[in-house]
């Protein structure tokens, strides 16, 4: 089975089999004589290499040493990533605070779009555009006035005149634009509710 990383898992490794390693060890006794039972009784080195000598025993062994390497293998590349590690969290950390000051400016934004957007609706920016090219019309009729009853010279009236019209002319253009964009407007944003 595959671990972490890829590593292979032995947590799950093979059981030592007592009655394989009894019966073996059994068949072992069976075949020696009274006299060497009872020095092997006396010997526990004897013993010992006895049942290290199973072969059920070795398998277990074998098992034991390649978790023990697999364990220290995995250890290493641990300890090894631990600075790959440490960088990531460092940068995890500063992404994090990053992201609070964005949102912090984010908040700050949409708090001042909010109230702008309360204090000025499009209809109401139309209304003022409009008003405001009707008072420069106004503004240009009565220098023409003026003009006409000879309160002014025809240099002040040039001079103004062309000013008062050419700013009625922008802002009547800007009002019928926007007029324009809000009529196209309108009927798409009741379409997406439904």
């Amino acid at each position: 089975m595959s671990g972490i990383y890829g590593l292979t898992s032995f947590v799950n490794g093979p059981q030592l089999n007592e009655a394989k390693a009894l019966q073996e060890i059994m068949s072992l006794l069976q075949h020696i004589d009274k006299g060497e039972l009872q020095e092997l009784l006396n010997n526990e080195g004897q013993i010992n290499d006895l049942i290290s000598d199973n072969e059920e025993v070795k398998r277990i062994g074998i098992h034991h040493d390649t978790v023990m390497a697999s364990n220290r293998s995995l250890a290493e590349y641990n300890l090894s990533q631990q600075p790959v590690l440490e960088r990531k969290k460092q940068m995890l950390i500063e992404a994090y605070q990053n992201k609070t000051l964005i949102q912090v400016e984010f908040d700050k934004n949409q708090q001042t779009l909010e109230t702008l957007s309360s204090q000025y609706s499009p209809d109401t920016t139309l209304a003022l555009l409009q008003a405001s090219a009707q008072q420069a019309e106004d503004e240009a009729e009565k220098t023409a006035d003026k003009f006409m009853d000879g309160e002014i010279n025809v240099d002040e009236f040039i001079q103004t005149f062309q000013s008062q019209k050419t700013t009625h002319h922008l802002r009547k253009i800007k009002s019928e634009k926007l007029s324009e964009l809000l009529r196209t407007r309108r009927p798409s944003q009741y379409s997406y509710r439904y």
